[in-house]
């Protein structure tokens, strides 16, 4: 009897342990389209998503592949953790979207206190119309956990309702909106792809279109990198000659850049090794590099409808001087499979890849990851283990005054169960009741 209850009890101490050293976490389904949000340096946010419908679901047919979520979730940066169980907290009780959403942008502002969400689909998740509210911006509030829209005070000329555009937000906290297309799923019934500049300063909640000389031609999909002088590079996508036309993919080597400061466009044409092909692309994600000068390209698809993969998978563009430059760079480590509309995010030396549509070169799939893959941007080696680095031992030392506090409740646990009435004590045990005991009340973030 005693080994049994013995063993039970540390079958329980165990799993309280475990909990509370690393808390609860949950497993997002496969999604491509959603948007991802670094927040304060210790989670990235994530929104929303294309999430595909099993073919063998009644309600899978060849123009219904995808639900589009409405799920708020994040992943914990604060400690270290393995590929293989990343620490994401779902949201969606208290901070669900107002509607599925795909293919907008979230940026982070307001001091760090607000996500702005530009664009992307709006779908009615109860009707499955689309165009569910008549706002293009809205803004999520960390600290409440609730959404609104633009509001009172917003002025100025807004940006028209689309999705897949070129969009980040500077240093001063304004956002820049480029190109961007609509087509059914946007509540249009022709297919445009657009070629303006439009900015939102969310200090002075203003509105503005940047009708500017020398802008690029129409553009959807485009990437949009900030650099430290405050240029924006933009990357691939496709564009139109008229409304309803097809689209046509554009050269990785035409790159467009817009300077902040001076407020103007200029082309730039990239060199490329003579040995390597760049095949144009959409659904790829391009971060700064901590060099600030090496813009990190991966994944994309050459079609997407059909979901070829795009190659090289990764490759990467040196900014530094012109002419830009790319480099073919092969990666160590165990790749992920090709992806394209995932999510990348930097975060010290790691590029943070989520989740993303997976391409192959045969043709159409609806398969998508539902998985984080880490790269190690010092060395440009796909790696398996999260470790944040830190200037100081302030979270070493929280962890192990956390596992001490941890082994003292064992202790504790244990001693209480030894003591339990049914147990035959031969001698008589004297306490000394001027032991104390200190309480570990310190918390693992």
């Amino acid at each position: 009897m005693f080994t049994m209850e013995f063993k039970n009890l540390l079958s329980i101490i165990f799993i309280l342990s475990h909990n509370f050293l690393h808390g609860h976490s949950f497993k997002p389904e496969s999604r491509g389209g959603h948007m991802a949000t670094l927040v304060n340096d210790d989670r990235i946010f994530f929104f929303g998503g294309s999430r595909p419908i099993p073919m063998t679901s009644p309600a899978w047919n060849q123009t219904h592949q995808f639900n589009l979520s409405d799920e708020v979730f994040y992943l914990n940066l604060s400690s270290p953790f393995s590929v293989d169980s990343p620490p994401f907290t779902d949201l969606s009780d208290s901070s669900r979207m107002p509607f599925g959403s795909e293919k907008g942008t979230t940026v982070l502002g307001g001091n760090g206190q607000r996500i702005y969400l530009i664009g992307g689909v709006q779908q009615n998740m109860v009707t499955s119309d689309y165009n569910a509210t008549n706002s293009i911006l809205w803004i999520y509030t960390i600290k409440t956990q609730q959404w609104s829209n633009s509001g009172s005070g917003t002025h100025g000329t807004p940006l028209p309702r689309r999705r897949s555009a070129g969009t980040i937000i500077d240093s001063k906290n304004v956002v820049y909106t480029f190109g961007g297309k609509v087509e059914l799923d946007m509540g249009s019934s022709m297919f445009t792809i657009f070629d303006d500049l439009f900015t939102f300063d969310t200090n002075l909640l203003e509105w503005k279109n940047l009708s500017l000389p020398n802008h690029p031609s129409k553009r959807s999909h485009v990437t949009a990198t900030l650099i430290p002088d405050g240029r924006i590079i933009y990357i691939g996508g496709v564009t139109q000659s008229n409304p309803g036309d097809n689209g046509t993919r554009l050269l990785m080597t035409e790159i467009y850049v817009f300077d902040t400061i001076q407020l103007t466009w200029s082309l730039k044409t990239a060199n490329k090794p003579d040995s390597v092909n760049i095949d144009p692309r959409v659904g790829h994600s391009a971060v700064l590099a901590p060099d600030n000068h090496t813009i990190v390209i991966f994944g994309g698809t050459q079609d997407g409808f059909a979901q070829i993969t795009a190659y090289p998978v990764f490759i990467l563009l040196d900014v530094k001087s012109e002419p830009f430059q790319y480099l073919a760079t092969t990666p160590s480590g165990s790749a992920p499979p090709p992806l394209a509309f995932h999510t990348a995010t930097l975060y010290q030396k790691y590029m943070i890849v989520a989740f993303g549509n997976i391409t192959n070169d045969f043709g159409p799939s609806n398969n998508t990851s539902a998985y984080v893959y880490l790269m190690d941007l010092s060395s440009y080696s796909w790696v398996t283990q999260f470790g944040k680095t830190s200037t100081d031992n302030t979270e070493l030392i929280i962890i192990i005054c956390s596992i001490v506090g941890g082994l003292v409740i064992i202790c504790i646990m244990i001693c209480l169960f030894i003591r339990k009435p049914w147990q035959i004590i031969p001698d008589p045990v004297v306490i000394n009741k001027n032991n104390e005991q200190n309480d570990g009340n310190e918390q693992l973030h």
